[in-house]
């Protein structure tokens, strides 16, 4: 067996796919806002929401008979939800709040420069507003664009491996009598 086979079995099947359907995704936003009950038919592997009519998910393509499907979402699924988005944002937040610091520092920068300078009271306000400019684009830089990419990054490679080791527990779990 070559090297390269090796590692693609070690990669996750579909690694473009999410572990959580979109439809999943939104469901589970609801469940965690109390907006909607955790109940309804979802596919027995993945739990992606499915109608009664169909033989195979939608989602992961498993057929319904490998894994007969079930009546609500796990809780251990609903918890890995509900940390990959904690994750999610504190990679964010911690992003948007280096953008606010480096503004503060900016800001200090500038007006001890201007403190040494002698500079006149307007030189202050200009100063003052790029305070409030230069903080705000960066934290919007930083967290919306650099800190929202690695957050989902790290969030996502974090759920692969709850979702392996969730798989790997319900395997080796005793199937229970329907």
């Amino acid at each position: 067996m070559s090297g390269r086979s090796r590692r693609r079995k070690d990669r996750p099947p579909q690694p473009d796919l999410p572990i959580f359907s979109e439809r999943l995704t939104a469901l589970l936003e609801e469940f965690r806002a109390g907006k909607a009950p955790n109940s309804g038919r979802f596919c027995g592997n993945c739990y992606t929401p499915i109608d009664a009519q169909r033989h195979h998910c939608p989602h992961c393509q498993t057929a319904v008979q490998d894994y007969p499907p079930a009546g609500r979402v796990p809780s251990d699924v609903l918890e890995m939800f509900r940390r990959q988005r904690r994750r999610e944002s504190l990679v964010v937040n911690s992003f948007a709040y280096l953008g606010l610091l480096s503004g503060v520092f900016i800001f200090i920068a500038v007006f001890y420069v201007l403190f040494l300078l002698d500079a006149g009271f307007w030189w202050y306000v200009g100063n003052i507003v790029l305070l409030f400019v230069v903080a705000r684009v960066l934290a919007g830089l930083l967290g919306g664009y650099v800190g929202d990419e690695l957050g989902y990054r790290y969030a996502r490679r974090r759920l692969i491996e709850e979702w392996r080791a969730y798989e790997a527990e319900r395997e080796a779990a005793p199937a229970t009598p329907s």
